[in-house]
């Protein structure tokens, strides 16, 4: 039974009354953004020192999340039973253009350790929609539920007397719009989906009995910052010592008036007690190395390729090259397990939404995920070749590990005929019309029905 109007109200305050870490989302958006805190700066500081201050941050936050951004890319839905054809819930992914918009809610899981997805009733398919925990909440009964007890998503409207803020509060049985004026909030209107459950699914980036979820960039944001300031101190040193100024001793000049100097003139005195010289300029080789030496901690902390950071890779081989990128490969695939689970739960939910009762009660159905990691085509293809031939490992089985491939290419590939050669071809067209024709019933060569044809004689008596 859905909410009266005013339970409505209460319940979505109450939700939002306990939104968390509004403070940690807003920092940690910032920071991937590129809005980083300053380094420190005197009270009094001159212009030229705060650009350059500004000018000091690189933002490697965003570089971290879209590394493992980019190997996390799901590209087929299969049903436990293998020769059941490509679950109709599959259908309900391409039509929402999931391909695209996966990547904004992995990136938020990434950013913030959580995310979440909204499915509804739609035409002519389930909606699915993506949320930030910037932009939606949810309350669960036990940190183990499957489905909250209820959710509420912000978002911004905007009116010709200037923005409105609205929510809108799900929970088992409809969704209900609110919005927020002067005496707190107002109903608007509600929508009955009758599923049952809150259609809210949760991305968790790293999660443990604790219910702590971090995510990637939030154990950087220090890291962060001494990067900031080596790099704040290399342009400083850059800018007033790393350059030979010169002086001289004894030279008269007239009042206000500067020497000549450059490229193509020789300065001179004709006076002997005259001295010329240079200060030393100022080595910027250790601001460099202590640079370098905070990237080591960053890539080592994050489990990123060194290579990925100091942006070198100088003669390293297939197997030094694995090497280097195991570790990312182990917290991608920390993640995939994750995500997999939510996207799957997204899927049997589509499938609950549409009446497809078959797919909602496939509690093992998987989604699967595009091969990312760099691997040479001809090492794959022998390896998987050995495995055909020595193995007896059916070849088509073999098609999905070739990197690039998709289940759309694995459906479209068993479609075609076994062999391209003309007499086997002929052969096989052959026989798939002619199984046809005895299914069906008659010969598919001649004009007339083997039975019930009119003027048809009949067998001897």
């Amino acid at each position: 039974m859905a909410l009266s109007q005013k339970d409505a109200a209460d319940v979505a305050a109450r939700v939002i009354d306990r939104w968390p870490d509004k403070e940690r989302h807003e920092r940690i958006h910032r920071y991937v953004r590129g809005e980083h805190d300053l380094p420190f700066a005197p009270k009094h500081a001159r212009a030229a020192y705060l650009w350059t201050l500004k000018r000091s941050r690189t933002n490697w936050c965003r570089l971290l999340v879209q590394l493992l951004s980019q190997n996390l890319i799901v590209d087929g839905y299969r049903a436990t039973d293998p020769n059941s054809p490509a679950p109709a819930a599959w259908s309900h992914w391409v039509a929402n253009s999931m391909g695209r918009y996966q990547a904004a809610v992995h990136r938020s899981a990434l950013k913030y350790g959580l995310a979440f997805a909204l499915v509804l009733p739609g035409e002519p398919s389930p909606v699915i929609r993506g949320y930030s925990p910037r932009r939606m909440t949810a309350v669960y009964a036990d940190d183990r539920d499957e489905w909250p007890v209820y959710a509420v998503a912000r978002s911004v409207s905007w009116t010709p007397s200037g923005p409105r803020t609205l929510y809108r509060l799900i929970d088992d049985q409809a969704v209900y719009d609110l919005a927020e004026d002067d005496t707190g909030l107002a109903y608007i209107s509600h929508q009955e989906h009758g599923l049952g459950l809150c259609p809210v699914v949760s991305f968790v980036d790293e999660e443990d009995l604790d219910g702590d979820s971090p995510g990637v960039v939030e154990p950087i944001l220090d890291v962060q910052d001494r990067l900031n300031y080596s790099t704040f101190l290399l342009m400083q040193s850059g800018e007033h010592g790393a350059h030979r100024q010169r002086w001289a001793a004894g030279l008269e000049l007239d009042e206000e008036t500067e020497p000549a100097i450059g490229p193509d003139r020789l300065l001179h005195s004709d006076s002997a007690e005259t001295r010329f010289g240079t200060f030393e300029h100022t080595d910027l080789r250790g601001y460099i190395d202590a640079l370098e030496q905070i990237l080591r901690h960053l890539a080592a902390l994050t489990q990123t390729p060194p290579h990925a950071l100091h942006g070198s890779l100088t003669n390293l081989a297939a197997d030094a090259l694995d090497a280097a990128e195991s570790g990312l490969q182990r917290r991608v695939g920390e993640r995939r397990t994750s995500y997999g689970e939510s996207w799957a739960q997204v899927l049997r939910l589509c499938a609950l939404v549409a009446g497809d009762a078959e797919g909602w009660r496939d509690l093992a159905a998987h989604v699967h995920w595009r091969e990312t990691q760099n691997r040479s085509l001809s090492a794959v293809m022998d390896a998987w070749g050995k495995a055909v031939t020595m193995l007896e490992i059916p070849p088509r089985a073999a098609w999905e590990r070739i990197p690039g491939v998709t289940d759309t290419d694995v459906a479209r590939w068993s479609q075609m005929p076994a062999s391209l050669d003309g007499h086997a071809l002929l052969a096989e067209t052959l026989t798939r019309h002619t199984e046809a024709s005895t299914t069906e019933g008659g010969n598919p060569f001649d004009g007339n029905q083997s039975s019930g044809s009119p003027g048809d004689p009949g067998p001897p008596p």
